[in-house]
């Protein structure tokens, strides 16, 4: 056999085995990022079943808030939450939790939207900050 045919052989089949490591490597790649894609997917699927729970909370929170008005016409936002949520409102200084007070509570924004829309603006609740209470 002529010696350069030979080596043209071996050469082939080097690089034909470098191209199969190669594409092994890229192979590797692919099935990693499939499974950060199904990992990303699921993800997504988590997230909307989060934000539809969130949303379902907020329409109970408001029906909740519907009916106590229409029962407690005259309440404030202490016993509504007092209502809504017994168990933040179990002090011995009869607070609620100051939780329910920070500018961004959706139970706050709620309360305050009711009021603006019934023209009871006295009964408008501040955000504000307060030292929790401990006194059970």
């Amino acid at each position: 056999m002529n010696p350069l045919k030979s080596l043209g052989n071996q050469l082939q089949k080097i690089n034909l085995l470098h191209l199969i490591d190669q594409l092994e490597r890229y192979q590797e790649v692919a099935d990693q990022l499939d499974e950060i894609n199904t990992e990303n997917d699921e993800e997504t699927k988590r997230k909307q079943m989060v934000h539809e729970a969130v949303e379902a909370c907020k329409k109970e929170i408001s029906r909740h808030l519907e009916t106590f008005l229409e029962d407690n016409s005259t309440a404030i936002y202490e016993d509504w939450i007092e209502s809504l949520h017994p168990d933040n409102a179990e002090f011995l200084d009869r607070r609620i939790d100051h939780r329910f007070y920070v500018a961004d509570d959706h139970h706050r924004l709620l309360w305050n939207s009711c009021m603006e829309k019934i023209d009871s603006f006295d009964r408008v609740v501040k955000a504000r900050n307060l030292e929790p209470s401990y006194a059970r």
